[in-house]
């Protein structure tokens, strides 16, 4: 029971300074303090923040840092990690769906990390006799019924790919939770190989919580957002640059308070 009231509260939490931190939202919440600065007669001070808010958004729009934090999670798994010939479990982490749209339309609804569903199909058949897990409930505060894992058995049933085969884990509502409640469905030997497929940019973040619960898990990573030879220069694709850092920063903040909650070891 502590342990359930716990991931509750870090789950709310996280959601909360997520919804502070976000650069698109900072932004907003900034501008809107200088204004309100502004109006009570402190025009210097809601100048000086309007200023460095501003600079601050232009400067992350016309470099591509998120791109490169980015390129700095994918680096990693650039080279083709080989893969055993007798794989034992296949543990797929979702994300790749949009389970309200599935809802209102009864359509698949992929997004932009669809490479986690659909790399999935071809090491699922080549590995008939592998364990299948697909890990994702609903990240949604006060909505548990917006569940990827109900898009992904879709999305199975109708590539062609037997559900039976596959244990689909939908209760996990992030990153931490993938891994702990499967690692409980998988109950893994230590000479088993079982491979991880999800994004590049994601990979580093559930191995270390793997690695800090004693399972050992082989990347297979997918959905990579950069080319190899990645140059740090200025470009003037704006929205893709706000975007992608908006990207990046999510992911180093995910290792920073994974860390920080002792639910790694490291951050990098």
């Amino acid at each position: 029971y502590k342990l359930i009231l716990k991931n509750n509260m870090s789950f709310y939490l996280s959601k909360i300074i997520w919804l502070i931190l976000n650069p698109f939202n900072l932004f907003i919440f900034i501008t809107l303090f200088s204004i309100s600065l502004y109006f009570f007669n402190l025009r210097r001070l809601s100048l000086i923040i309007f200023l460095i808010n501003f600079i601050f958004i232009a400067f992350i729009s016309f470099i591509p840092i998120g791109s490169f934090l980015i390129y700095k999670l994918e680096k990693e798994y650039h080279s083709n990690i080989k893969i055993p010939e007798i794989v034992d479990g296949i543990l797929i982490l979702g994300g790749a769906t949009d389970p309200l749209l599935f809802k209102e339309y009864d359509q698949i609804s992929l997004n932009g990390s669809a490479e986690r569903l659909v790399e999935s199909v071809p090491i699922i058949k080549k590995f008939d006799k592998a364990k299948v897990i697909f890990s994702g409930g609903s990240g949604i505060i006060n909505r548990p019924d917006l569940g990827h894992s109900q898009v992904a058995k879709s999305f199975y049933k109708k590539i062609g790919i037997e559900i039976d085969q596959i244990i689909f884990e939908d209760q996990s509502r992030n990153t931490y939770e993938n891994i702990i409640y499967s690692k409980k469905i998988a109950n893994p030997k230590i000479n088993e190989n079982w491979l991880l497929i999800t994004s590049a940019s994601h990979m580093k973040r559930a191995l270390l919580i793997a690695d800090k619960h004693n399972w050992k898990l082989i990347p297979y990573a997918v959905d990579f957002k950069n080319i190899k030879n990645f140059k740090f220069i200025p470009n003037l694709k704006l929205l893709k640059n706000l975007n992608t850092f908006q990207q990046g920063s999510h992911e180093w903040l995910g290792l920073i308070s994974y860390y920080l909650m002792r639910r790694t070891d490291k951050v990098f």
